[in-house]
């Protein structure tokens, strides 16, 4: 696929090429992934498949978490030198669980204020949904933080270890004599 010259003057311009860049546009474009993925699942579980808002932000956590995972790891987060998978997935998980409580309580108290407003069930399946999405849209920037301070990167502990180690110190030389010391000659030449 032969891109468009405008895109990759863009896509070679420095500032495109810079870490921080790469990370923040790995990290949305991967965003915008599992955000359509959470929609869908919330949005199908609520409205075709009529459960309650817990059980709807759950499935909706489920259908974006996992693929945000992935896609984080890959096109934000590449580099594998940080913690170990276990922590890395517990502190990821942490952060969604936080996202999906929060996600939960806000769905619901949207879903009973829109019952009030209208009769209509798709009027308050979207107005739930639109609550849904409020909730993803500003943790979106709060979690990038989070990613990129404590998540994906390596534990304290690790790199106090790395820092710690002794270093191996080079050989000084002890005489008293400036002179560097050179090797004897040997000699196996018999003498009269």
């Amino acid at each position: 696929m032969r891109l468009p010259a405008w895109l990759r003057r863009l896509l070679d311009h420095p500032f495109a090429r810079h870490p921080l860049v790469r990370k923040i546009t790995g990290y949305s474009a991967g965003s915008v992934v599992a955000l359509l993925c959470s929609q869908a699942a919330f949005a199908a579980t609520l409205g075709w498949a009529h459960r309650g808002t817990t059980i709807s932000s759950a499935v909706g956590f489920l259908g974006g978490a996992v693929p945000n995972y992935i896609l984080n790891r890959r096109w934000a987060w590449r580099d594998r030198r940080g913690r170990g998978k276990r922590s890395e997935v517990t502190l990821y998980m942490a952060v969604s669980l936080a996202t999906f409580v929060v996600s939960a309580g806000v769905t619901h108290i949207v879903k009973d204020w829109a019952s009030q407003v209208t009769a209509d069930r798709g009027g308050v399946v979207g107005l739930t949904t639109l609550s849904y999405l409020a909730v993803s849209a500003a943790f979106f920037v709060i979690k990038f933080f989070i990613y990129e301070s404590f998540v994906f990167r390596k534990h304290p502990a690790e790199k106090t270890r790395r820092t710690a180690q002794p270093m191996a110190m080079p050989a000084v030389n002890t005489s008293s004599n400036t002179e560097p010391s050179r090797p004897k000659a040997r000699s196996d030449a018999v003498l009269d």
